[in-house]
C-alpha cells in the first residue's frame, strides 16, 4: 500500500510538501505514510483520514486505499462499510426479580457509603497544572499531535533554518531534483515554471538542458549551470552552496 501512494504521487510530479499544503498534514506524516511507519501516525479515525486524504490528493481511490491499508494493519473499528451488530436481546438469559434486587442494592449501597465519605472530608485544593514547556525543551521528545484548525504541526528543527532554493526554467527541459535524499519533482518542466525547494542538508538536480535552468539562493542570483542543451549534473550543500551563486 505504502509503495503504491509513492509510486501515484511521483506519476503525478508532486512533493511531500505539495500534498502537505493540499492535506493540511506535515511532510513528516505524508512521509511516514509512505515510508510505512504506522508507529509515528495517530490512531482510529484520524490515522484512516489521513490515508483517506493522501490517496485522494494522488488519485488514488481512498475507500479502496483505506481498505488494503487496514487490511495491512488494522485497528479495533471496523472495516468501512461494515456495520456493528446490533445485540439481540432475546439472547441474554432471564434473570429471577430476586437476583435483580440483589444487584440494584449491592450497587446502590457501596455508591451511598461513598457519598456520605466524601461528603465530610474538608474540601482538597485543587492540584496546581505542571509547568508548560519552554521553547528550548527537549525536542526529541515530540510526537505529532491533532491540532483542530490547523491540521498537524511538525517539530520545529533544533537551530538549523532550511535553504530556500528557487529554480525557473526559461526552455522546455527534463528535470530531476532531489532534497536531502528525498524526490522532490521529475519530469518535464515548461518554459516560464517554476518551482521552490527547501532542504536542511543537500540539494540535487539532473537534467538535460543545463543551459534552461536558473536559480537563486535565499534570494541571491546563482551562476549558470551550463550551457544549452548541455547535460546537467548538480550537487549543492547548506554548507557550500556560495561557489554556486553569481559574483558580481
Amino acid at each position: 500500500m505504502a509503495e503504491r501512494l509513492r509510486e501515484a504521487r511521483e506519476a503525478r510530479g508532486l512533493s511531500y510538501r505539495q500534498i502537505a499544503d493540499a492535506t493540511k498534514l506535515s511532510t513528516r506524516v505524508v512521509s511516514a505514510l509512505e515510508d510505512g511507519r504506522v508507529d509515528v501516525l495517530p490512531h482510529g479515525i484520524y490515522r484512516r483520514s489521513i490515508v483517506r486524504a493522501v490517496s485522494c490528493e494522488v488519485g488514488l481511490d481512498p475507500e479502496q486505499v483505506l481498505r488494503a491499508f487496514l487490511a495491512e494493519c488494522p485497528d479495533e473499528l471496523p472495516m468501512p462499510g461494515q456495520a456493528t451488530a446490533a445485540p439481540d436481546p432475546s439472547a441474554a438469559p432471564a434473570r429471577p426479580r430476586w437476583r435483580r434486587a440483589l444487584a440494584l442494592i449491592g450497587a446502590v449501597v457501596p455508591l451511598l457509603a461513598g457519598v456520605a465519605y466524601f461528603g465530610s472530608r474538608p474540601t482538597a485544593r485543587a492540584p496546581e497544572p505542571p509547568p508548560a514547556l519552554s521553547a528550548s525543551g527537549n525536542v526529541e521528545a515530540w510526537r505529532p499531535e491533532i491540532v483542530p484548525a490547523g491540521g498537524f504541526t511538525e517539530a520545529p528543527p533544533l537551530g538549523v533554518r532550511p535553504v530556500s532554493m528557487l529554480i525557473t526554467v526559461s526552455a522546455p527541459c527534463e528535470l530531476r531534483v532531489h532534497a536531502d535524499g528525498r524526490q522532490v519533482i521529475a519530469g518535464r518542466l515548461e518554459a516560464g515554471e517554476r518551482l521552490e525547494v527547501a532542504f536542511a542538508d543537500t540539494v540535487e538536480l539532473w537534467g538535460d538542458n543545463a543551459g534552461a535552468v536558473q536559480f537563486s539562493i535565499n534570494g541571491r542570483a546563482g551562476r549558470l549551470f551550463g550551457g544549452p542543451g548541455e547535460p546537467l549534473s548538480a550537487r549543492i550543500g547548506r554548507d557550500d552552496y556560495d561557489i554556486f551563486l553569481a559574483r558580481h
